[in-house]
């Protein structure tokens, strides 16, 4: 039962964030340059706070791209916005975004039996 409910959230997901292709496409492209501006804007001023927390909205934000873009596969999108809501975890451990997508991806891969991505 589980399995299935879990079938169907990622479902709802991506029926609620379905795009046209142009859309998807620009949506991902430019979360993916604020991401990588906020990052190397941060890595060269670790000290400032301001642009920690850009970096970290940054990466929360494409992680919630990633994971609902039509663009996508599952089992690329998946992982890859696992690995960028740990990152910002990292940095922001009560980051309530990241905790709770990071936690619904996990659930997910424990109901399906899968083990979870690194």
């Amino acid at each position: 039962m589980k399995h299935s409910s879990c079938l169907v959230a990622f479902a709802l997901i991506a029926l609620a964030n379905a795009q046209a292709p142009n859309d998807a496409k620009l949506k991902l492209q430019k979360a993916e340059k604020a991401y990588a501006s906020t990052k190397g804007s941060w890595t060269k001023d670790k000290s400032n706070q301001a642009k920690k927390r850009a970096y970290v909205n940054a990466t929360v934000q494409l992680g919630t791209v990633v994971m609902t873009s039509p663009l996508l596969g599952a089992k690329v999108k998946y992982p890859r916005a696992l690995r960028l809501y740990r990152e910002a975890l990292k940095l922001d451990p009560n980051n309530k975004e990241a905790k709770a997508n990071k936690k619904m991806i996990e659930d997910i891969y424990r109901s399906m039996g899968r083990p979870i991505p690194h």
